[in-house]
């Protein structure tokens, strides 16, 4: 085989590996929110991972190669969450959305001071990008601020359509409830694992979905 092809295909590859459940990583920004300073996060086989701050977490970055590129991949996921789930529809239908939206805001300054230092300026940037990106919905100005990257065309309609199907409205409505909850709730630190365990067990059902569409 071509050794360019042979290139390519490996790059395409590790591209559709990449794809993320919009919805989800917009509730698991939410929980980052709820959790104790030192989050990252990691995304591999189109799950992204939170990593608590611990003994372990550089242990496991480092044996797992994982980098703060991983941020990179949540730039499409986030845009896509945003017009499909805080557009002026959903928002009437269910007006605890843009409190979840702004909890997702609340992880990504979590985040946003996990990689404080000037090592990490680029990643302070991009990280206030995505801030401002799902501001711009909450906010509901609209303004055009997102640019289509190689990854764009990989979320197709087909795709989004499909992952978008499993977010039920009894289950829009479990994730709302318990982000209003955790809101309001001292322990919520504690009873965010409720969330966490939920998440994960939709995960399994986005992964093969995203998987079999590419």
């Amino acid at each position: 085989m071509n050794e360019n092809l042979e290139i390519n295909i490996n790059i395409n590859n590790n591209l559709k590996q990449s794809l993320l459940d919009p919805f989800s990583v917009i509730i698991k920004l939410a929980i980052i929110s709820q959790k104790n300073n030192g989050i990252k996060i990691s995304t591999s086989n189109n799950i992204l991972y939170i990593q608590e701050a611990g003994i372990f977490q550089s242990v496991v970055r480092y044996y797992f190669n994982l980098t703060k590129s991983d941020l990179q991949h949540l730039y499409n996921p986030i845009q896509f969450a945003c017009q499909i789930f805080l557009n002026k529809e959903k928002r009437r239908r269910n007006p605890k959305m843009v409190d979840l939206f702004i909890c997702a805001q609340n992880g990504i300054t979590k985040l946003i001071d996990t990689y404080n230092g000037t090592a990490n300026a680029t990643i302070r940037l991009c990280l206030n990008y995505y801030y401002i990106l799902i501001d711009n919905y909450v906010q509901e100005r609209y303004t055009l601020l997102f640019r289509e990257d190689e990854i764009t065309k990989l979320y197709t309609d087909l795709l989004l359509s499909n992952l978008n199907e499993l977010w039920s409205s009894e289950k829009i409505k479990i994730v709302l409830d318990m982000i209003q909850f955790l809101s309001d709730d001292t322990m919520a630190n504690e009873n965010v694992k409720s969330l966490d365990v939920f998440i994960q067990n939709m995960d399994k059902h986005t992964q093969p979905i995203i998987i079999s569409s590419t």
